[in-house]
């Protein structure tokens, strides 16, 4: 009996637990997420873009929880990347505005150096 018992518990915790963890998001997910949103935004407006890369080891996190308008934004993400357009890659400066879990990256932002 102690088995069975132990055994259904340790299953209503994986039930219970399981989820839990994969709603958590990393620090190394949301700056995926940010080089996804600005590949995606830089591919738009420019047709020769090729890559964005971010520079992991230069990434600032700010943890921001407001509004910015009527977005919520829970973390701002700054630091380096590399954007390829063709002409040869360059080194930027970028701001990624994410908001949580949910809904991701919203907003990418670079400045030439």
């Amino acid at each position: 009996m102690g088995v069975r018992s132990y055994l259904f518990a340790l299953l209503i915790a994986t039930i219970v637990l399981v989820p839990h963890a994969q709603a958590q998001r990393t620090n190394f997910q949301g700056i995926a997420e940010c080089a996804r949103a600005g590949a995606v935004q830089f591919r738009r407006h420019d047709h020769g873009f090729r890559r964005f890369v971010i520079d992991r080891a230069s990434v600032v996190e700010d943890r921001y929880s407001g509004m910015a308008g009527n977005q919520f934004i829970s973390t701002v993400y700054s630091g380096t990347a590399t954007y390829d357009s063709g002409q040869g890659a360059r080194k930027l400066l970028f701001v990624c505005l994410h908001a949580g879990a949910d809904k991701g990256a919203v907003f990418v932002y670079i400045v030439p150096r």
